[in-house]
Parts: structure tokens; C-alpha cells; sequence
């Protein structure tokens, strides 16, 4: 059985495994770190190489460097590797596997809170989020090719420099390889409860800046024009955008202004996030925040603002209930609980969905209290779940087409 065969070969590897992530989390790689993301980047492309892939380097000035990642399929050499969901014994299908190299920590992280286990926890930077999962998807390759396994699709893994601040660098890269692939695989860590994540919400962000006029609080506060009260009083109608069960939230990050106690603010600005479940939805949530931040509250005050946007909503499409059903019959086979999940958090594969192309996330180890000092990392889920994604990528060898060329 392919997902037994895999397990044993991760649980004989296991030690060197943990060696490489241990490498990997005492790198301070955080998206600001440009020379670590650099140096996780050389040292994933080494071991890539070494599998036989093609390996190419996405040089960045401004963020760190991305790797690509490609082989081309192992074929059939029996007629005995059929997909269990269809009895399909045809090679096909290009799969793209997604991962990133940086971190939300900061220089010196790592050197502050070294990667450390305590029993079945590991902690240190990044741990699970997502060096675990970049030592994941590693030996899940590894483990298909020394076992031979004959139907490993043509697979291309891409990892971004500046996943954890929007993947500007290379967004417009990952919606080209997205259209290549017929799947995609999003290789993040599981929720805290083992879940895998099947949808994700949509994201964008406005930087809005007011400007008033300076007077002093105590004397002629009447000739001044608050640029605080300003955004006060459009933060009120903001927050009543806020739809939590429909999956719609408007959430002031940031907010500063004035210089001193006794003048009234001149200036003062703030940072609003937009989450929301679909396109339309995000759509309507987007006009009725501009709406508000152009309308003038206190006469006299100009408001201004920037408009960025992240991420749209991963959903699924035509191919993802046949995606979900090959994850389930391998947790079936591993014993792993089958559990799935809506999140508000965005990560790369949400540009994969958005074209089209199915995609499932979440299919790293567990851990929890990801981008936090208590970031931790369940040892015991590595080899299982490293063996699952294995053991989905080598069946998507053997799908029939679902509709994607």
C-alpha cells in the first residue's frame, strides 16, 4: 500500500528529517530578512537538486529570492498503480505544490528562540508556518522516488521569498504556473485540531490618511479641524460593516495622529483590513468602505487613501471534491482524522483557486500559535502527514481529467 510504504520510508528518515528543519528554523528568514530567505532559498534548491529536479532561482532586489522547483513525470511501468477514486491507470496531470520561505519574525529571532523539542513539541520561528511543511514536501518527494513509485506526475513546487507580505514579487508567476498545473497543492500546516483547509477568505487593505487643521486645544481649539475625530467618527461606520456570519469583517489594524496633548490633530491616519468569504461579497464590502472614507465628517478635513489588494478568496471548483476525496482516503488509510476547514487566513494558493484550478490547503504538519514566539510544531503528525501528501501526489499520477487540459 503506497501511504504505508511512505510512512515507513519518512519514519526510517525521520532523524534527518529533523536535522534540516532544524537548519532551516535557526535561519532568521523573516520577509524583512532578505540575506536568510536568501540562504533557506540555496539550501532548498541544493536539496532539490539533488532529486533531479530543475531548479531555478527568482533573484529579488527588494525581498528574497523565490525557487522553482520542476520534474517531469516517472510514467507507468505496470499496469498495477491505479488511482483507488477512479481505476485510472493513464500518467496525467501536472501538479503544482506551493510553499514559501520566509517567516512573520523578526532579525534575531532565531537566535533569541532557537529551534528546541520538548517531547512531541518542537518551537522556534517559523516552525510550523511553514519550515515543517518545506521539509514536508521534500521528503514526500523523496520517499516517492527512492520507493520507485511509478506514477508521480509532472510536479512543480514553487516557493515564494515574501509569501508573509503578499507575494508581490512573484504573484504574477504563481497564476502562471497555477494555469499550467491541472492541481494544486498548498503544503501550510493544518489547523491547531489536525483540520485541512478547503476554502479561504479574500483579502484587501486600504491605508486611508486625514488631514485637518492645527490649532491650540486650550486657546482657539474652535479653529481647529480634528483630523483624529475625523477618522473616529468613520471608524463608527466601519465597524458596522462587520457581517461575522456571513463572513464579512472591516477591522481598523492601526491607528495614529496629532503631536501633543494640547493641539488639536492636524493629521492622523490608520490601516483597515477587508476579509470576505466570495468575490461578490468582497466586491460590496469594498464600495461601502470607499463610500464612507469619502464622505467628509467635519468640514474641513481632506481624507485620502490607498487601496491594495492581497489576496481573493481560494473557493472550490470543478476538481475539489475529487482532491478532498483522494486527502480522505489516504487519512482514511493512515489513520488520520479527516477534518476540514474555513479560515480567515490568505496564503499563495488563493491566486491558484481564484483561476480555476483546484487547490487544497493545509496539508502540512499540525502545529499552532503560528507567527507568534509560541509558535509550536506536533512531531508526532510529521511522518503521517508528509506520508498523505505523498500519497495524494502520487495518485494524481493515475486521475482521469476532470475537465482541465
Amino acid at each position: 500500500m503506497l501511504s504505508k510504504d511512505i510512512k515507513s520510508y519518512l519514519d526510517k528518515n525521520y532523524d534527518e528529517m529533523l536535522k534540516l528543519l532544524e537548519r532551516l528554523v535557526n535561519i532568521d528568514s523573516g520577509s524583512a530578512c532578505k540575506e536568510g530567505i536568501d540562504r533557506v532559498a540555496s539550501i532548498m534548491a541544493q536539496e532539490y537538486i539533488k532529486e533531479g529536479f530543475q531548479v531555478e532561482i527568482l533573484e529579488h532586489e527588494n525581498c528574497g529570492n523565490a525557487v522553482i522547483a520542476r520534474k517531469s513525470g516517472t510514467g507507468l511501468k505496470n499496469g498495477n498503480s491505479q488511482s483507488p477514486q477512479t481505476g485510472d491507470s493513464r500518467n496525467h496531470g501536472k501538479v503544482l505544490m506551493i510553499c514559501h520561505l520566509d517567516t512573520a519574525f523578526p532579525e534575531g529571532s532565531a537566535k533569541a528562540n532557537p529551534f528546541t523539542i520538548k517531547g512531541n513539541i518542537a518551537t522556534g520561528p517559523g516552525v510550523v508556518d511553514m519550515k515543517a511543511c518545506l521539509v514536508g514536501c521534500l521528503y514526500a518527494f523523496k520517499a516517492l522516488y527512492a520507493l520507485g513509485v511509478d506514477h508521480v506526475p509532472e510536479v512543480t513546487v514553487l516557493m515564494s521569498g515574501d509569501e508573509e507580505a503578499g507575494s508581490h514579487a512573484v504573484q504574477e508567476r504563481i497564476i502562471e504556473e497555477g494555469r499550467k498545473a491541472d492541481w494544486c497543492i498548498v503544503t501550510e500546516g493544518a489547523r491547531e485540531n489536525g483540520a485541512i483547509v478547503i476554502e479561504r477568505k479574500g483579502n484587501c487593505y486600504f491605508h486611508v490618511h486625514a488631514s485637518g487643521r492645527a490649532a491650540h486645544a486650550g486657546i482657539e481649539p474652535e479653529k481647529g479641524r480634528n483630523a483624529i475625530e475625523e477618522l473616529a467618527l468613520k471608524i463608527v461606520k466601519l465597524r458596522a460593516l462587520n457581517d461575522f456570519d456571513k463572513g464579512s469583517t472591516v477591522t481598523i489594524g492601526t491607528i495614529k495622529g496629532g503631536e501633543n496633548r494640547i493641539v488639536v490633530a492636524e493629521s492622523a491616519e490608520m490601516d483597515i483590513d477587508l476579509r470576505y468569504r466570495t468575490k461578490e461579497d468582497g466586491e460590496m464590502l469594498i464600495r461601502r468602505v470607499r463610500d464612507i472614507l469619502e464622505q467628509v465628517e467635519i468640514d474641513g478635513v481632506h481624507t485620502e487613501y490607498t487601496f491594495t489588494r492581497n489576496r481573493p478568496p481560494l473557493v472550490q471548483v470543478e476538481g475539489s471534491a475529487m482532491l478532498q476525496g483522494l486527502v480522505k482516503e489516504a487519512s482514511q488509510e493512515l489513520g488520520i482524522p479527516y477534518l476540514t476547514a474555513v479560515t480567515g487566513g490568505v496564503s499563495d494558493g488563493n491566486f491558484v483557486a481564484d483561476i480555476g484550478t483546484p487547490t487544497i490547503d493545509g496539508l502540512g504538519p499540525v502545529g499552532g500559535m503560528m507567527c507568534s514566539p509560541e509558535e509550536y510544531l506536533c512531531l508526532d503528525s510529521m511522518t503521517e502527514r508528509i506520508a498523505r501528501m505523498g500519497t495524494v501526489v502520487g495518485w494524481l499520477g493515475c486521475l482521469a481529467d476532470v475537465g482541465r487540459s
